[in-house]
């Protein structure tokens, strides 16, 4: 397994400041859209460097696949030694200043002989080859694309083959492990002739004017503080300081009002004024109100319509403008 784990490391080192074939359903939906939308901006995030790419967990599913591709490149390299496994391609037409295209294909055999370029994109599922031709057309698109800008610069009369690869894994169960079946495999031709898929030179044009000012992420509800722009960092941290040293000094004035207050008791005092301040005490009173809600809960066990009407009939909206709430952390 060391060459699949070299090339995921690899793929894992390029997903800062390359876009690749499994990028392709974003790509093709920018071209579509004539934007950059909210959906991609957590991977051209990464792209760009302002985040790190979650690690993703190694599920039966992926381990199954990469031992299925193994299997099948050993497979093929024990016929003809110069396949390759997971080449790295970047291409030179498409990429543009802040992102490059590139592609790794699974399989590659570059026959001289015969001017061909063979693609075989290695895809283990349970969904059959035409679904799963469906799911990865857009990354087969890309592997296809590069694989002609590759045959451009190796002279007249080269073509490319390119193959999707399906390995059937229908009624397997992953966590047992796989052992690899020539029955489950199935080679398909894949092309594009009639029209290309989606305008890639556009998708890459708009990412590429989208990151020129995208310095900025925040992702999901909570943010760590040392993400904030270093203006705004500054800022905040001289807020918190203050809000610490307010929150010191209330609890002094509360300590104080405390012991202030038995000292009018013990020598019944009613206020203490001057020209600055005026204190005055307030001896503990008691007082009733109409508990609403349990009433009207006693109610609704009672008479749970009538209930639903009354609140439904006297419920009111209030809008209130939205803030932001200031919290410091006890120290420890």
């Amino acid at each position: 397994m060391t060459e699949i784990q070299d090339y995921k490391q690899e793929v894992a080192n390029t997903r800062k400041g390359c876009l690749g074939g499994s990028d392709g359903k974003m790509l093709a939906q920018i071209a579509a859209l004539g934007y950059v939308p909210k959906s991609a901006f957590k991977r051209l995030a990464v792209c760009k460097g302002l985040i790190e790419q979650e690690e993703i967990p190694r599920t039966a599913a992926i381990v199954a696949g990469d031992k299925i591709e193994m299997a099948i490149y050993d497979h093929l390299t024990k016929k003809d030694p110069r396949y390759e496994s997971n080449p790295l391609w970047v291409s030179e037409k498409y990429s543009t200043k802040n992102v490059k295209l590139i592609a790794h294909p699974d399989i590659v055999l570059k026959d001289e002989a015969r001017k061909t370029l063979f693609v075989y994109e290695v895809k283990t599922t349970k969904y059959n080859i035409n679904d799963t031709r469906t799911t990865y057309k857009s990354q087969l698109f890309i592997e296809n694309t590069l694989a002609h800008e590759i045959i451009s610069k190796l002279g007249s009369g080269w073509s490319v083959k390119l193959f999707l690869v399906h390995y059937s894994t229908d009624g397997l169960d992953l966590n047992e492990g796989v052992e690899f079946d020539p029955t489950r495999m199935t080679l398909k031709e894949v092309s594009f002739r009639s029209s290309a898929l989606f305008d890639i030179k556009a998708a890459m044009e708009l990412v590429d004017k989208f990151l020129e000012t995208f310095t900025e992420y925040y992702d999901g509800d909570d943010v760590d503080a040392d993400m904030l722009p270093v203006a705004v960092k500054s800022q905040f941290d001289d807020v918190a300081a203050m809000l610490v040293e307010i929150k010191e000094r209330e609890a002094k004035v509360d300590e104080f009002k405390k012991r202030l207050y038995d000292f009018m008791v013990e020598k019944d005092i009613k206020s203490i004024k001057n020209d600055m301040f005026s204190i005055t005490r307030v001896d503990p009173t008691e007082s009733k109100t109409f508990d609403a809600k349990r009433y009207l809960d006693d109610e609704a066990k009672a008479h749970p319509r009538k209930v639903k009407k009354l609140v439904a009939k006297y419920t009111k909206t209030t809008k209130r403008k939205g803030y932001a709430v200031i919290k410091v952390k006890e120290e420890k």
